[in-house]
């Protein structure tokens, strides 16, 4: 019986998101650097992530740029370094311009989230230096690489709008209802602010929590918010076993790389799936990164802790949204 189109996209890109995180983890065991199988999984997990499914040229311009922003968004966490407070301009603010973007801007969207990203984890001092954009672009042209064979082997072709295209939208004024663009950054702050007031130990992870959870797809709908809500708390849940058992990398490599390769069946709307691999995933890649220094033990409850609250604040933001929109249905 021969495979599906659909079914081959899913399996050469399963092995790609594979490839993606088991290549740097090997490397960062050959040289001994742990931090290159984070930095450099997280580049090449990037990559693949934005990567347009057109042709190769607009998928090595489209993940450069992107990783480029990324890495310039990384500086303004070095310059926000010893002070929580200015911390929150930049989270504020890229929560802001990641909820503009409407559904069908997937690219624009996911860029700007992860320059939060960035701006956090350099503002905590966890990759801030030279060396670590570096590793960082590395892993992004590795991704880009993998994207790039991949149609060789049929990873298949996009049918929606170019990342050229969504840009092009976006400045025409294709962008989220103003209620949702207010409701996000508004949200990213309040847990924020809820965090450091209960003495959480990141408090701006939080914030960062809320933007990925919170999507402008099916922003009013609550089964979907639930299902990623309860994703990102199970990832944390199931990684907990590995991270306070498993004190070598190859079985945390091993449970990394069989992960990913469900992040493409995951993407096709099983958003509970997705939410729970990618936090899996992170969680492990840091595990293993601080596996020198006794691994992500201390930090796994705050994590935790963190989701719970970040989560809990989406869905109450979703339902006053949607009370609101229900009020609009009305008039």
């Amino acid at each position: 019986m021969p495979i599906s189109s659909q079914h081959r996209n899913f399996m050469v890109r399963g092995v790609l998101y594979m490839l993606a995180m088991c290549i740097p983890i090997i490397i960062s065991q050959v040289w001994n650097k742990p931090e290159v199988a984070l930095l450099g999984a997280l580049g090449a997990l990037f990559a693949l992530f934005i990567a347009p499914r057109y042709s190769p040229l607009p998928r090595v311009l489209c993940i450069g740029a992107g990783g480029l922003l990324v890495c310039i968004a990384a500086s303004v966490g070095v310059l926000t370094q010893g002070n929580n407070n200015l911390a929150l301009i930049p989270l504020v603010l890229f929560s802001w311009l990641a909820a503009l973007p409407r559904p069908d801007q997937a690219y624009l969207s996911l860029v700007v989230k992860n320059m939060s990203a960035a701006a956090l984890l350099t503002h905590f001092g966890m990759a801030n230096s030279l060396a670590a954009a570096e590793l960082f672009m590395a892993g992004l042209a590795f991704g880009a690489l993998l994207s790039v064979l991949g149609i060789q082997f049929g990873s298949g072709q996009g049918d929606g709008a170019s990342p050229f295209e969504e840009f092009k939208a976006f400045k025409s004024g294709a962008m989220n209802d103003y209620l949702f663009g207010m409701a996000v950054p508004l949200t990213v702050l309040v847990c924020t602010l809820a965090a450091r007031g209960l003495n959480f130990s990141h408090p701006a992870w939080v914030g960062l929590t809320v933007l990925f959870v919170m999507h402008s797809n099916g922003a009013t709908e609550l089964r979907r918010i639930r299902d990623r809500a309860l994703g990102t708390v199970l990832g944390v849940i199931a990684a907990a076993p590995a991270v306070f058992s498993i004190p070598t990398p190859l079985p945390l490599a091993i449970a990394i790389g069989l992960a990913a390769l469900f992040i493409p069946y995951a993407q096709a709307g099983h958003y509970m799936l997705f939410s729970f691999i990618i936090t899996f995933i992170v969680l492990l890649l840091i595990d293993l990164a601080m596996l020198n220094a006794g691994g992500d033990i201390s930090l796994l409850s705050w994590r935790l802790l963190d989701t719970i609250l970040a989560c809990g604040g989406v869905l109450i933001s979703n339902m006053i949204l949607r009370l609101i929109e229900r009020k609009r249905s009305h008039k």
